[in-house]
């Protein structure tokens, strides 16, 4: 739709969707993108909370502020019945109102029904019955979680907030136990053990998946071998550890732990490939010619003998300053290749038109207790890139071979631009002045182009931003869609099943495909399980994703309290019609809310996408630098409020704050970036 105006429905029209709670006060029913949404106001709920599935009827408009409001008639489908909530004894047993505020409910909790749970406390609540017209919800507490002050409580309540499951059972880790640690050569397995084979990964990474080497040949080829811990061998369909990684679908990294998706027996021991123990291993072997294209040479289950654990800050050193161990040494020349057949890889991947969003990723440094200590910026150098450049060719190579056997696979795909957010990033380009055309339906060239264009240009990240939200999310799929992002007509999850079942998922086709044993049943049988299980799996790397970006976020907060107070230099990252989103250069966004801004009268131009001084005529504009003082920063809400400026005066400064600057209302939204080996 882009600038078109959106519809209005009628009075008296009855319709289904989605209630979307925007604090205590008020909500709205979202329907789809060619109408607006529906405002639904206090008085008018039905006790609905966010996400439930409502029946509404439109009715005339009172606020005068909304073209279109409705009350709701019925809740038709409740989208939680579980909520992590505060706990407050009474005199009756108890009450538990939710954390989040768009929860608007308190939920009675009779006696014998707390689980211990005592004033203060942080708990996770199931409703058992759902609040009437005159009696608020009942329910029980399932899960204790902890109190204010525990180490670790606030990450611990996002955990449960995200429903991720964390711990193994006590049956599980017998099963784990149970794994025999014999490592033997069988038939149909290559022993790769005598080569020089390394991993390289972060310093601090425990779970091991991917090792490779890398040979020049004689006729000027490189033979690749990209080696990944072979978890299929010992995680078999139908037993307690895969069912579990089907429930948990990925690792989850937070800012001060890992949620692994298998037991550590596995994951840091058994399957990782660590330093100079037997391993089984999956191997793809690849054929890569001078102009970067790859012919697989063979993929086999094979065995491993890591020879050596590289990090990247040390090959970096390496390739940069020519500084290297002496324990590293001998695997220099080996590095040199890698290096070599890795920039060729690149290079086809650009010629394609593979796109780079080089975006700073910041990670926050935490102490033994969990404070922030300071936050740091990831450095993406020539080590991190050929073995991003390692796994995608393998990557590649694995998919197209699953294709090749005619039967349904899973593949990783990245669509096309999305119509309506293509519109905005034309728009913002026109804006801009941008020359480069893009046509109706780009391809990943016409993309390429523009961000190249834009190289040393003021709005160069500006674009990058807009470009990147044009785009959906790769996701998983039975249909080969191709990827995007990186120009491929076909691409898969094979590198890390140690963390995605995706691969894991893939890594047991690869040994179907290569013993050929399934009848018509049992492939239509394994069809129906991978067509929910892609679904299935890019719902919790979505939850995964969203939960890592709050867990940051928290932590960034809690590192800014003390500069409250403080100026910074910053850039605009967003614009709303409620304020201006700010980032600074430490990687931490915050709003400037309108009602903040009290040196003129300022309204949001959206044919423009600029704020406008009606009086002096002052304009803020998209990745416009701007200097800010930081008034608020609030922990649980994990909010930062920005004023524009610099504010000398104390007293004038604690005015400021003291009136605080974002409403209930405001929500923050940012940029979803994506990091290197999530392609």
């Amino acid at each position: 739709m882009g600038d078109k105006e959106k519809l209005s429905y009628r009075p008296g029209m009855v319709l289904q969707g989605v209630y979307k709670s925007y604090g205590p006060r008020f909500g709205f029913l979202i329907t789809d993108e060619e109408h607006e949404d529906v405002y639904i106001a206090d008085r008018d709920h039905l006790n609905a909370v966010n996400n439930d599935i409502v029946e509404v009827r439109i009715k005339k408009g009172e606020t005068g502020r909304h073209n279109t409001e409705g009350e709701v008639l019925r809740i038709i489908e409740r989208a939680e019945n579980t909520f992590v909530c505060t706990y407050e004894m009474t005199s009756f047993g108890g009450k538990a109102v939710p954390i989040d505020e768009k929860i608007d409910m308190v939920i009675e909790i009779p006696r014998g029904e707390e689980l211990e749970a005592v004033t203060g406390a942080r708990v996770m609540v199931e409703v058992t019955r759902w609040p009437g017209a005159r009696a608020n919800a009942e329910g029980k507490v399932t899960e204790l979680i902890g109190y204010k002050g525990d180490k670790g409580i606030d990450i611990d309540i996002i955990i449960a907030q995200h429903r991720l499951p964390h711990v193994f059972s006590k049956a599980l880790m017998a099963e784990a136990d149970a794994f025999p640690r014999e490592i033997k050569q069988e038939k149909g397995v290559e022993d790769f053990r005598s080569l020089p084979i390394v991993t390289i990964d972060g310093p601090d990474a425990k779970d091991l998946d991917d090792a490779v080497y890398c040979v020049k040949k004689e006729n000027g080829h490189y033979q690749l071998g990209v080696h990944i811990a072979d978890v299929s061998r010992y995680v078999r369909k139908g037993s307690l550890i895969d069912d579990e990684a089907y429930r948990r679908g990925t690792s989850v990294y937070l800012a001060d732990r890992v949620i692994p998706m298998l037991p550590f027996q596995l994951s840091n021991d058994l399957c990782s490939l660590n330093h100079d123990e037997d391993r089984y291993a999956m191997s793809c072997i690849m054929d890569v010619a001078p102009d970067g294209k790859v012919a697989a040479e063979k993929i086999t289950p094979s065995m491993v003998r890591v020879a050596r654990c590289c990090n990247y800050p040390e090959i970096n050193q390496t390739f940069e300053m020519g500084v290297a161990s002496d324990d590293l040494k001998p695997y220099l020349p080996m590095l040199r290749n890698l290096k070599a057949c890795a920039d060729i890889l690149r290079k086809n991947r650009e010629n394609r038109g593979a796109l780079e969003f080089d975006f700073p990723e910041y990670k926050v440094i935490l102490d033994e207790e969990g404070t922030p200590l300071r936050i740091e910026k990831r450095n993406r150098g020539d080590a991190e890139k050929m073995i991003e450049d390692a796994m995608i060719a393998a990557n590649e190579t694995v998919a197209r071979f699953l294709e090749a056997t005619g039967h349904t696979s899973v593949y990783r795909i990245h669509d096309h631009p999305d119509g309506n957010k293509l519109l905005s990033l034309k728009k913002m380009m026109a804006i801009f002045g941008v020359a480069e055309k893009l046509p109706k339906e780009p391809e990943p060239k016409d993309m390429q182009r523009l961000m190249e264009s834009m190289k040393g240009k003021e709005i160069e990240a500006v674009v990058q931003v807009m470009t990147l939200r044009s785009l959906p999310q790769a996701c998983y799929s039975t249909e080969n869609k191709g990827h995007f992002g990186i120009a491929s007509t076909c691409y898969t999850h094979f590198t890390s099943p140690i963390r995605r079942y995706p691969d894991l998922m893939v890594h047991r086709l690869i040994r179907q495909a290569l013993r050929n044993r399934l009848n018509k049943s049992q492939l239509k049988k394994q069809t129906e399980f991978l067509f929910r299980a892609v679904e299935h799996c890019s719902e919790t790397e979505q939850n995964a994703v969203e939960t890592e970006r709050d867990t940051t976020d928290l932590k960034m907060t809690e590192y800014m309290v003390p500069f409250v107070g403080e100026p910074f230099d910053a850039h605009i990252t967003g614009l709303t019609r409620f304020g201006i989103f700010v980032g600074l250069d430490n990687g931490v966004e915050g709003l400037v809310h309108i009602d903040s801004m009290d040196d003129d009268e300022y309204v949001y131009q959206e044919d423009t996408m600029t704020f406008k001084g009606l009086r002096g005529g002052k304009k803020y504009t998209m990745g416009m630098p701007v200097r800010v003082t930081l008034v608020k920063a609030d922990k649980e809400k994990r909010e930062l409020d920005f004023i524009m400026g610099e504010i000398r005066s104390p007293l004038n400064l604690e005015r400021r704050i003291r009136k605080g600057s974002r409403p209930k209302s405001s929500t923050k939204k940012k940029a979803k970036k994506g990091k290197g080996k999530k392609k």
